[in-house]
């Protein structure tokens, strides 16, 4: 069974978009736009996408008053480059997501929601020490789990120069949401409800008590549906088999550093996953916006 959440996830009708929300739906658009329609596939067969991706992310998280580091590593024969925020300071938390998309796939979902997510939240919250910004590439096959899958290359850094990391939060695939009947598919009956209409919140049983503290915060202040997925110890093969583990996080776990999943549920709800369909106008951008605003209510204090 899964892990026990606190509090009650938001039911009922929405109130209606702030100005605030409204701006910020328009912004991640806009960002997704350019990341999937203007530059397109972006990955090591459209690597000059690729590259006009990362050199628009350094400057997007430049103009919010960052110090930003590129961060090259050979694969393949070819340089890719993972992005982050100078930060210092320990112990933070790294907030990250993936920048590639899949081989020829405009990736407006997957992974440009989370990315335009990941700016935003950069943007709200500038003037941190106690977060890092982290842009990872080569998510996506053929480097999937692999040693030269960005964020494995990532953690490597950390645990080679002993950076005093305290989790992580990883923004995937996060731009759809529906009321529709039985939008939401589940990989146990039991697990998840049959409207996609939530935003979920996935752990590994180590992570548990991330997932509890970030539900905990968002129930109740969140005026958005949040589930929190974490497995009990009996059945965290199960939460992997189920596809749980398929990101960057599972490269901050396989660290033993707590790191937990925010995302619409992929392939559960979204019908155009890596397909040339996932394109810009498929998302709903005015939910996103509740959640990336919810988030950055959440994160207003750091993690424990």
């Amino acid at each position: 069974m899964l892990a026990t959440m606190p509090g009650a996830s938001f039911a009922g009708k929405l109130p209606p978009l702030t100005a605030a929300q409204a701006e910020l739906a328009e912004r991640l658009r806009s960002h997704v736009r350019h990341l999937s329609e203007s530059i397109g596939p972006r990955n090591f067969k459209f690597y000059e996408g690729l590259k006009r991706s990362a050199d628009w992310l350094f400057e997007n998280l430049r103009s919010f008053g960052y110090d930003v580091e590129r961060l090259p590593f050979e694969a393949d024969g070819q340089v890719f480059e993972n992005l982050h925020t100078c930060n210092d300071q320990g112990p933070f938390t790294v907030i990250g997501a993936h920048y590639d998309s899949v081989y020829e796939c405009p990736g407006a979902n997957d992974n440009g929601s989370a990315v335009a997510s990941l700016l935003e939240l950069a943007r709200l919250l500038r003037g941190r020490q106690d977060l890092r910004f982290v842009l990872f590439t080569n998510e996506e096959p053929p480097f999937y789990k692999t040693e030269l899958m960005g964020s494995r290359v990532y953690v490597q850094k950390l645990l080679e120069e002993r950076q005093s990391v305290k989790n992580m939060i990883c923004l995937e695939t996060m731009g759809y949401y529906t009321e529709a009947p039985d939008s939401q598919k589940s990989p146990w009956a039991d697990w998840l409800p049959s409207v996609g209409n939530f935003v979920a919140v996935c752990g590994d049983v180590r992570s548990t008590r991330i997932v509890r503290e970030i539900v905990g915060r968002w129930q109740g202040r969140v005026d958005f549906p949040c589930l929190g997925v974490a497995p009990t110890p009996e059945i965290e093969q199960e939460l992997l088999m189920a596809g749980m583990d398929m990101s960057d996080h599972d490269s901050f776990w396989r660290a033993s550093i707590p790191a937990v999943m925010v995302t619409d549920t992929v392939f559960y709800r979204y019908a155009h996953y890596h397909t040339a369909e996932d394109t810009w106008e498929k998302l709903t951008y005015e939910p996103l916006a509740r959640v990336v605003g919810g988030l950055a209510q959440v994160l207003s204090l750091p993690l424990h």
